[in-house]
């Protein structure tokens, strides 16, 4: 059989990468002209992201059983197999835009059914914090790639997760990693409040500009605090040598995600932009699937 350690960096891997799926087979609620006619169309980085996610989560899918000897349930191979298989089927022209509705249910379905289908069991309520932040930050950052309702909804929906998820992770950490915890959650309250009084009043011409402004200086902090309390996850000894390095990723994810969003603003390299959140994403996943060995070993 499978080395635990082994089965659970393909599972961390197949998550998030359906998770990535998912929130590309989000509905775009302002396409609704596009939606009755049952035609949609897809971005670059939107088409990017799905085939990084269908090779990763095909990748981990197909380690996972051969590596578990094919004894993984019947019933999530199926809803897998199906959400992965249309996913597929809608990077074609001409699509149905009901089949990306399908997948996406599908593909959440299998996220749920992941964790006991393949009899994945954390040591640590710290390990199963910052497997929940993983995958929520995902869902945050997507909003940088696709930035519509439906993802900006789920990104809001994944930071009050977050912080749940931050309670969970900083309970066996050290003095450092417990600073840094801090932080991240006063830079998440700021995310969120933040983003309600945007969707809430930002409409209103005048009182919206002024809170554009407010809420950009406020995100500027947001930020400050973020990456100082990845610092402070480097220099803390619970999470071991490797999750200290993956802390350090995570600091680079947010510099391209600052770079990407400022590129994005120039209207002939938007794409280029796009991409670079692509990119955040990896160091994302790999520096919290380093702290996430770190705790477990």
């Amino acid at each position: 059989m499978m080395e635990e350690t082994i089965k659970k960096n393909y599972f961390v891997q197949l998550q998030f990468c359906a998770l990535l799926l998912a929130c590309s087979l989000l509905p775009d609620f302002g396409s609704v002209i596009s939606s009755a006619l049952g035609l949609g169309g897809l971005s670059i980085t939107v088409i990017i992201a799905r085939v990084i996610g269908l090779a990763g989560a095909g990748w981990a899918c197909f380690k996972l059983y051969d590596g578990m000897k094919g004894q993984i349930p019947v019933p999530y191979l199926c809803v897998l197999g199906g959400a992965l298989g249309l996913t597929l089927i809608t990077l074609f022209p001409g699509t149905p835009i009901w089949l990306d509705y399908i997948a996406m249910i599908l593909m959440f379905v299998a996220i749920y059914m992941g964790k006991d289908s393949l009899g994945i069991n954390w040591k640590t309520e710290s390990t199963q914090g910052a497997y929940l932040i993983l995958l929520t930050t995902l869902v945050h950052f997507y909003y940088n790639i696709d930035g519509k309702i439906s993802t900006a909804i789920a990104g809001l929906v994944a930071l009050i997760i977050f912080m749940i998820a931050l309670g969970k992770f900083g309970r066996s950490l050290d003095a450092a990693g417990q600073s840094g915890v801090s932080k991240l959650k006063i830079a998440a309250w700021i995310g969120i409040i933040g983003f309600a009084i945007k969707v809430l009043l930002g409409w209103i011409p005048l009182i919206g500009f002024v809170l554009g402004i407010l809420i950009g200086i406020a995100n500027i902090v947001a930020f400050i605090l973020e990456f100082i309390g990845y610092g402070n996850l480097t220099r803390s000894a619970t999470v071991g040598l490797e999750g200290q390095a993956g802390a350090g990723k995570l600091r680079t994810s947010m510099i391209l995600v600052i770079v990407a969003f400022i590129i994005g603003l120039i209207p002939v390299i938007g794409l280029v932009g796009g991409l670079l959140t692509i990119v955040a994403l990896w160091f994302v996943f790999s520096g919290w699937g380093m702290i996430l060995r770190g705790l477990e070993s």
